[in-house]
């Protein structure tokens, strides 16, 4: 690799972390998933093209559709002003323009003070209590197993594109040409083998040029002597160890800084306990029919199911489920140990069947078959306090001169997959041109995120 020896060290047996897909060719039948739906989008001609090649082909462009399933009828998400006025019943859409205002007018006058620093206030303020209720709190609270006063700003900030209500309004009566990434229709797809063939695409180059990697081998210490790492031991079947100059991670932080020797001190530690990450079942339904929803995914934010949201990845792909058949991917959020954590696929598959038959998308007789995945580190979590545990984590690892760390669970911070990409990339780029292409800076801006 023009000089560079490269060993990669990957705890699955497949590469790709969270951004993995899998093929399923039995029965003579060609099936392909991943983790929930994964969409890459860019307005960077040169990362494009980077990703076309990577692609080798291999690649098509999808359209995305997302709703919300709410009082049994769907929503636009992101919302949509004239979607929502048709269908919302009319006593609850009076109330949300009549609370918009209010808050927007004693907001502006100092009678009320909706705070930023947490999901309820931050939302609130821009959308009056009656949307926040509806849509915004009731699938956050929902999605995070946590109520959304106890969730940081950041998160809707980031996540959120749309300002207010009127906002929406506007974008939806004049877009322009500047489409915030929620907003986004259009996206790249791999044809066949879901969104992890970027990352066997990236394995067959490495491969190429000579570099070797470790699948099943998940990190046990980081041995360090004063300021560098000297070592990366790893587990699995063949137990053993790397020393090499430059290190790059995009582990959880979490995991990397409790694998560190000699041990972080107290204060890092302490703070290690109170940073968390939301872990997701994914439960896979084979459907005996070509198509359950038109969706690329939905949200379902009824408290009276226990999945928050659905991909179907034929919407994605034709290729990705037989012609006559589809598959549907039900995520359950959850922390590790609790009732969903503990449950058998069996009864997963029963929770995910009886969901979807709720609301009418499947019939219980429809289902073939199903199997379950669980990510213990799904998404961190921005809670409260969060900043003030991440912050002395991140002082601690980057004291180590010679290691970068980089990705979604390395930094904890809630990039997209092109931003992912292009963090990697400067990652390399800091290591063979020995000197800092600022990777930590992707993904810190404002127009990154929606």
């Amino acid at each position: 690799m023009g000089g560079v020896d490269v060993t990669v060290i990957e705890r699955e047996p497949q590469v790709g972390g969270m951004a993995s897909s899998f093929v399923d060719e039995s029965d003579g039948e060609y099936w392909s998933y991943d983790f929930g739906p994964h969409r890459f989008h860019t307005t960077e001609a040169e990362l494009i093209a980077h990703v076309e090649r990577i692609l080798a082909g291999n690649h098509r462009r999808a359209t995305r559709l997302s709703r919300i399933l709410l009082f049994d009828r769907f929503f636009d998400y992101p919302l949509q002003a004239g979607n929502v006025l048709r269908n919302l019943p009319p006593r609850v859409l009076l109330r949300a323009f009549l609370d918009y205002f209010v808050v927007r007018f004693t907001e502006r006058v100092g009678l009320t003070h909706h705070s930023d620093e947490n999901f309820e206030g931050w939302v609130v303020k821009r959308f009056g209590r009656t949307l926040y209720n509806v849509f915004f709190g009731r699938y956050t609270g929902k999605a995070w197993k946590m109520s959304p006063e106890q969730i940081s700003g950041d998160w809707a900030s980031q996540r959120i594109s749309l300002l207010s209500l009127a906002d929406t309004v506007k974008k939806t009566l004049m877009p322009s040409r500047g489409t915030p990434r929620t907003l986004v229709r259009e996206f790249m797809y791999p044809e066949r083998g879901g969104i992890g063939e970027l990352a066997r695409g990236y394995l067959r180059e490495l491969e190429d040029m000579g570099a070797t990697v470790l699948t099943g081998a998940p990190v046990t210490r980081v041995q360090c002597e004063g300021n560098n790492v000297i070592a990366v031991e790893y587990g699995g079947a063949e137990r053993g160890s790397v020393s090499a100059d430059h290190y790059i991670s995009t582990i959880p932080i979490t995991v990397l800084a409790r694998a560190v020797r000699p041990a972080a001190p107290e204060a890092v530690r302490d703070a290690l306990k109170r940073l968390r990450y939301v872990s997701i079942v994914f439960v896979y339904l084979k459907i005996d029919k070509p198509q359950v929803s038109p969706d690329s995914w939905i949200y379902l934010p009824d408290h009276d199911l226990t999945v928050h949201r659905i991909s179907e990845f034929k919407n994605f792909s034709p290729n990705c489920a037989p012609a006559d058949k589809t598959m549907v991917c039900a995520e359950v959020t959850c922390r590790i140990g609790d009732e969903h954590w503990r449950a058998s696929d069996e009864e997963l598959i029963e929770i995910a069947t009886s969901d979807l038959a709720q609301i009418g998308l499947i019939e219980r007789g429809e289902v073939r078959g199903g199997f379950v995945y669980k990510l213990p580190h799904a998404y961190p979590v921005y809670d409260l306090t969060y900043k003030e545990n991440l912050t002395p984590i991140m002082e601690f690892v980057h004291q180590l001169g010679n290691i970068k760390i980089g990705g979604r669970q390395g930094l904890f911070r809630y990039n997209n997959m092109d931003q992912s990409i292009e963090m990697g990339r400067k990652m390399a780029w800091s290591v063979v041109r020995e000197r800092d292409a600022g990777h930590e800076s992707v993904a810190t801006e404002t127009e990154y995120f929606g």
